[in-house]
Parts: structure tokens; C-alpha cells; sequence
């Protein structure tokens, strides 16, 4: 990663390219989120909770990086060294001119690929105002003598000053099912919740439930540092909905289970 500069000229690229993956489908994955913790009954604080968003998004989620990357690849790039290739064309053309690369440790295990390529010996800690060469790091006294041993501890010395926010805490997803067949009997129950149709009560997913009779078009959620700006993002789309409907589904079974003693 690029250090902070007073000009952002150089990370231009991929900012660029990290607001396409909000506006494509990031920030609609986001919002949706939100409605299921503003009206569908998520919650974060709740391990079972995110297991089941897992279980039940994490694919479409991944399918959608995957077409993402397939457009990007072939959107042109303007400058002077790509002439508006696209990077397939790029790739393309760099085969074509130094020959397919080939990874020599294709297939190999990683274990074994850590004992004979990785670094042997105890790992050396330079302070910042050496470059290794010319100053080891024993032939100068140290004035600090907490100064971090280690590599970890260095790095976080080092990148302290560039943090400007608590750490963000990970939810914990933890799967609620203790054995294999229960988790299995859990997919049977809702695939006939599914394929009959059943739209749970008290969801706030039929018209009754809302104040304007239809269900929301938008979701709003917080963007910038400080999240001081809105942005109403559209869940008009059918998609949406069934998405929504699947997580009360979901959420329903898997109460039922929870409450019955059968995790």
C-alpha cells in the first residue's frame, strides 16, 4: 500500500476503481444488509446470525466480485502506455511477447513451499534510520530500550501514526450446529419452507405491515469517514425482496431449531 502523500495523484487507479465496486454491487449488498437489521430481525451482536447471512449470501456475494472482475478486465484503460487496451488485452499481449508465465510451485503444498523457499533464521528488526547496509544492527546502542523485538510490533510502531480509528471489531460467525446431520435436517426444513411458499408473519414483508402499503423502494445507509453523508440506495429490484423473504425464511427455521433444542 501506498503511504499518505499531500497529492493522491499516484492511488488514483484504485480508487477509481474502488468506487466502480461500490456502485456496481458493494453498496447495494451493504444496504441490503442494513434492511435485514433494520426491519428483518438481524443481528450483528448474534454469531448464529452471521453464520446463516454466510451460508445464505456468501456465494451470490462472490458470484457478483466474480462478474465484476470478468467486466473490468475487459474495460479500456486510457493512458499512454495501454493506447485504451483493456487488461485482458494487456495479458493477452504480454503472453504473446515474453511467453506464458508458469508458476514453478503449481500443485506444490504450501507447508513444503515454506520449508525450502521460505526464510530461514531469526527474523532481523532495523530501526527506521537503517538500510541494513553498512549498519548492523548491533554496532549501535539502542537509546530505547523497549524498542519492539519483534516484527509484528515494529510494524505496528511504524504504522500508528497513519491510523486515525479504533480498530473495527469482526463479528463472530459461529456455526449453531453441532453435528453434520442436524445442520442437514436444518437445509431439508427450509427447502420445503421454500418450495412451499411460506412467507413468515410479523416480518414486515407483506403491504399490511407497512405504513405506505408497499414495501420500500430505498435503503439509506452512512458513507464518508465520519459517516456524515447519506446515500438512498435502490432495492427496487424483485431480487431484493426474494432475498429478503429467504432470510425470514431462514431466520424462521433456524429459531425453531434454536428453540428446540436441536443445535
Amino acid at each position: 500500500m501506498l503511504t499518505s502523500c499531500t497529492s493522491s495523484t499516484r492511488n488514483s487507479r484504485i480508487e477509481r476503481l474502488w468506487v466502480e465496486v461500490g456502485t456496481q454491487f458493494a453498496r447495494r449488498w451493504r444496504a441490503f444488509f442494513t434492511r435485514l437489521e433494520n426491519h428483518h430481525g438481524l443481528n450483528p451482536h448474534i454469531p448464529s446470525h452471521i453464520w446463516l447471512l454466510q451460508s445464505l449470501f456468501l456465494d451470490e456475494i462472490n458470484q457478483d466480485c466474480s462478474d465484476f472482475q470478468a467486466e473490468w478486465n475487459c474495460h479500456p484503460i486510457r493512458g499512454p502506455d495501454t493506447n485504451n487496451k483493456s487488461p485482458k488485452d494487456l495479458r493477452f499481449l504480454g503472453h504473446m511477447q515474453f511467453g506464458m508465465y508458469r508458476d514453478d510451485c503449481e500443485g506444490i503444498h504450501p507447508d513444503i513451499i515454506e520449508e525450502y523457499y521460505g526464510v530461514h533464521g531469526q527474523t532481523t528488526t532495523r530501526r527506521q534510520h537503517q538500510t541494513g547496509a553498512g549498519h548492523p544492527i548491533d554496532e549501535e546502542d539502542s537509546d530505547n530500550d523497549d524498542e519492539p523485538l519483534n516484527v509484528v510490533e515494529a510494524i505496528n510502531d511504524q504504522q500508528r501514526q497513519h491510523i486515525h480509528h479504533e480498530a473495527i471489531v469482526v463479528p463472530s460467525h459461529g456455526n449453531p450446529f453441532v453435528n453434520d446431520e442436524t445442520q442437514q435436517q436444518f437445509s431439508a426444513t427450509l427447502d420445503e419452507v421454500i418450495a412451499e411458499d411460506i412467507t413468515p408473519h410479523n416480518c414486515r414483508l407483506t403491504a399490511t405491515e407497512w405504513d405506505s402499503d408497499e414495501y420500500p423502494v430505498f435503503e439509506t445507509i452512512s458513507v464518508g469517514r465520519r459517516g456524515s453523508k447519506e446515500l438512498h440506495i435502490s432495492l427496487a429490484e424483485p431480487i431484493w425482496f426474494n432475498r429478503a423473504k429467504l432470510w425470514c425464511q431462514a431466520l424462521l427455521v433456524l429459531s425453531y431449531f434454536l428453540a428446540s433444542g436441536r443445535e
